[in-house]
């Protein structure tokens, strides 16, 4: 049985770096930490979150435990959630910015 290969283009590899780097960072403005509502976490403890589980899907797939489209659909969706905690904004990248919307719009489907 033939092995099977993963190989992307150099802009899908250079887009999931743009992502992984956005996924992974924390907060960018220092807002109230507390939460909002009646939860316990705040927004940056969401943050955080999602870039510690950013690298709980990371170290796997570096290792080849992890299947590449497998690890790059699931930070594609941390992005999302991202997005929603803290919007990605003007200043992100425009491959990002669209690469969320084609995202969002699959969710839909």
């Amino acid at each position: 049985m033939a092995e099977k290969r993963h190989v992307a283009g150099v802009g899908a590899v250079a887009l999931y770096g743009l992502i992984e780097e956005l996924v992974r960072s924390g907060p960018e403005r220092s807002e109230s930490a507390g939460p909002s509502g009646a939860g316990v976490a705040g927004k940056r403890d969401a943050l955080i979150a999602v870039g510690e589980l950013a690298r709980a899907i990371e170290t796997p797939a570096q290792a080849g435990d992890l299947d590449p489209e497998q690890a790059h659909r699931m930070a594609s969706l941390l992005l999302v959630i991202r997005d929603f905690i803290e919007p990605v904004g003007p200043l992100t990248d425009e491959h990002v910015s669209r690469y969320l919307i084609e995202v969002v719009g699959k969710l839909h489907r």
